[in-house]
């Protein structure tokens, strides 16, 4: 796994580990928890775009410790050795923003043969969660925000009994909502499971924003186009994001779902405790870490 030169200014500190912020509102993201003077370690799948953002960010906030990690989350190895590492350098997690995020490409699996908005949708900040509650690498109050979409409301547990071939029968966008709804779950699941440990878990929607989520989908990409004349802006989105940080662990809030900003109800299948328990249960069949050959080099 490749981390950044200056990795090491993050052993022993307190962080916030953000997913996908080479671009859009983890991108915009980034420079809220700057000036809130945070220390920083985001993933990214394109270096030149990562280095460009060290180097910008360290030039306008000098004091800053930011670094990044080259993670292809679809890859649940790749996941394993980023906790790992962050477990041997002593780095403890105050906040985790499960933030990367894509639409259905084709039929698309991952190494692990998990189609692939599944694999990055749900199952990324599944085992990114588990995994980093299971080496301790939270801190006391720590947060977890599942960056979520209001898509979820069109879920209808579809993922219940996944099947790898069967889910290749929904449309992209029914299958895009499926992965939503399944990480909402997880979060109202893990908001309970981790309650005893004073761990936040919640999920947010930042609006219809125009990102690079829908490039490169055929008619969809006309669609992200015509966000970019009259959605919102990533930049806002971020804000509001950052203001629902900040009020969560003002309020010790957990097991809530935000709507641009907002504490809203999210869809009834989404409070459904046996479909919680089923997708629990199909996540960690899906995430069996006792079998994984992993090379931490």
């Amino acid at each position: 796994m490749i981390f950044s030169d200056n990795i090491n200014v993050l052993s022993g500190q307190k962080i916030t580990l953000i997913t996908g912020a080479t671009s859009g509102i983890g991108f915009e993201m980034l420079e809220y928890l700057a000036k809130d003077n945070q220390n920083i370690l985001f993933t990214a799948r394109n270096e030149t775009k990562a280095k460009r953002i060290i180097k910008h960010m360290i030039s306008d906030y000098p004091s800053l410790r930011i670094s990044y990690a080259m993670c292809e989350l679809s890859d649940q190895i790749e996941i394993m050795k980023l906790t790992n590492y962050i477990n041997s350098k002593s780095i403890k997690i105050k906040n985790l923003v499960n933030n990367a995020g894509i639409f259905p490409v084709n039929n698309k699996i991952s190494k692990q043969g998990i189609e692939l908005s599944f694999a990055i949708n749900h199952i990324a900040p599944f085992l990114i969660s588990t995994q980093l509650h299971k080496n301790n690498s939270f801190e006391e109050h720590a947060l977890i925000l599942n960056i979520n979409s209001s898509a979820h409301y069109r879920g209808k547990g579809n993922l219940e009994n996944y099947d790898p071939v069967e889910i290749y029968k929904l449309s992209k966008m029914q299958r895009y909502s499926e992965t939503k709804l399944a990480n909402l779950c997880l979060t109202y699941k893990l908001s309970k499971i981790y309650k005893d440990d004073g761990i936040l878990v919640n999920a947010a929607h930042p609006g219809v924003v125009a990102t690079n989520l829908l490039s490169n989908n055929g008619w969809l990409s006309f669609l992200n186009w015509g966000l970019k004349l009259v959605g919102r802006n990533a930049n806002q989105s971020a804000k509001e994001l950052f203001e629902v940080i900040n009020e969560c662990h003002r309020n010790k809030l957990s097991g809530i779902f935000f709507s641009e900003g907002d504490i809203v109800k999210s869809s009834d299948y989404s409070y459904d405790i046996d479909l919680q328990d089923k997708i629990w249960n199909i996540s960690m069949g899906l995430t069996n870490t006792s079998t994984m050959e992993i090379n931490n080099d």
